[in-house]
């Protein structure tokens, strides 16, 4: 950990952000001063404050230079203004990453790595330790939709991290335990291709410790293909025949796990979705190697209400539910709308899709044209650039231009249109689901569409 003696008063830029504001918490519970801002306040940052943490906003380079150590988002550069002052001061700057890794150093940290699903493992792996008296603390990179679930900051327990591979940050942590949910092409802005991805993984795999170990998707062939190269102990877990940790779908929607062919426990989850069902096993693999009783983690799993941002219902507009979910994959918007047919079988299902990145969309806009194509009805935004330009990759028509025949898949200019677009959907007379997908601004969206008070 950070050292306190050294570093007594800790500044966090950035800090409302989901993975910077459980961090914060963690280290405000461990003794330390700890400042934070961001570009405008919210339920992040009141619930930081409710931590003892001196969340503020706007940014405030004063409040960088009266810290001992500034840790900084990934989001933000060394151009920005309070990492600018602390820089000109002499104070040492720090990604989270790095604080991240300091705080993994000195715990039992059982990480959470893959592609997609991160998230959603983290909390549910969370939610069973807790349940089964383990005492967790939770480093998610979202925030959970039950309250009962919220971080317990300074609990003593093993620590469940949200593992990123976004620009190798996972190669600052110490785990003593790793989930791969899967391995596909992702952030090839920081990535030369899926070979340099999956050496990465294979890089950080290696950190595990002599009694360590590795859970791997059986389900997934990039984190299956793993194994062979792994030192640690590796586990499977997956529908697969060859899982370790395998799960059987059953008729009435339950789940049998069967852990090397004798059962285990029966589960029903309380969210849709085959992926996250997989989910649901790696966090029961994960809590039964860390000692959870199968009985509690079943009961567990059958109360957990997800993630916000992850198939969040939003609310009703015209008695059309409203969802909001982070997909930004092909894989992840494909699953998503599985999860909703499963949930809402009958309804049609309409789409506004928010694309993230002129690199990712460049890369994976034919994946994105198919994957939209199994929306009845599908409005495509442009794209939302965070970091980049439009040089960078391709917009959003190059996602139309690969739309297979017969689909139907729309340009809207924005959110306005985006959601009168929507708001026609719910007065046409036909039953609709209604998503607001992508990892931009696209969530905020969706509570445009419903009034106040969650139905219309």
């Amino acid at each position: 950990m950070i050292p306190l003696r050294r570093f007594p008063k800790l500044h966090f830029t950035g800090v409302g952000g989901a993975g910077m504001a459980p961090l914060a918490a963690w280290y405000a519970a461990r003794g330390f001063r700890v400042t934070g801002t961001d570009r405008q306040d919210s339920s992040n940052l009141e619930w930081l404050r409710s931590k003892g943490v001196d969340a503020r906003f706007p940014h405030d380079p004063t409040l960088a230079v009266e810290c001992d150590l500034l840790v900084r988002t990934s989001a933000v550069g060394e151009d920005h203004p309070e990492v600018r002052a602390a820089l000109d001061a002499g104070i040492p700057v720090v990604r989270r990453a790095e604080a991240l890794g300091e705080a993994t150093r000195g715990s039992h940290s059982l990480c959470i790595a893959g592609t997609h699903g991160k998230t959603t493992t983290t909390l549910m792996a969370a939610r069973i330790l807790r349940e089964a008296g383990l005492r967790p603390c939770s480093l998610p990179g979202g925030i959970p939709t039950n309250p009962e679930d919220a971080i317990v900051s300074d609990a003593p327990g093993a620590l469940v991290v949200e593992t990123d591979e976004y620009d190798r940050t996972f190669l600052s942590l110490h785990p003593a335990a790793a989930v791969v949910t899967n391995l596909e092409e992702d952030h090839l802005d920081c990535y030369r291709d899926i070979h340099d991805l999956r050496e990465a993984f294979l890089e950080f795999l290696a950190k595990l410790p002599f009694h360590g170990y590795a859970l791997l998707c059986a389900d997934d062939p990039g984190a299956a293909g793993l194994a062979k190269d792994v030192a640690a102990e590796v586990l499977t877990y997956g529908m697969s025949e060859s899982a370790i940790y395998r799960g059987v779908e059953n008729p009435d929607g339950s789940v049998t796990v069967l852990l090397r062919g004798s059962e285990l426990l029966r589960f029903r989850l309380g969210v849709p979705g085959r992926h996250n069902r997989l989910n649901a096993l790696a966090a029961l693999a994960l809590s039964h190697r860390e000692g959870a009783d199968p009985a509690v983690a079943a009961k567990a799993l059958e109360g957990f209400g997800g993630a916000r941002r992850r198939l969040d219902l939003v609310g009703e507009a015209n008695m059309c539910p409203v969802f909001d979910d982070y997909a930004h994959h092909p894989t992840e918007i494909e699953a998503t709308l599985q999860a909703v047919r499963e949930l809402a079988p009958g309804r049609r299902v309409g789409v506004v899709f928010q694309p993230h990145l002129y690199s990712r969309t460049a890369h994976f806009h034919k994946g994105f044209a198919a994957a939209l194509a199994k929306a009845d009805l599908a409005f495509l935004t442009p794209v939302y650039p965070a970091r980049e330009t439009v040089e960078q990759g391709l917009p959003s028509e190059s996602i139309l231009e690969a739309v297979p025949e017969g689909a139907s898949v729309r340009m809207v200019a924005g959110r306005a249109e985006a959601v009168a677009a929507m708001r026609d959907l719910t007065v046409s007379g036909e039953a609709w689901t209604l998503l607001f997908v992508g990892a931009g601004d696209v969530g905020s969206w969706a509570r445009d569409l419903v009034p106040e008070g969650g139905a219309a």
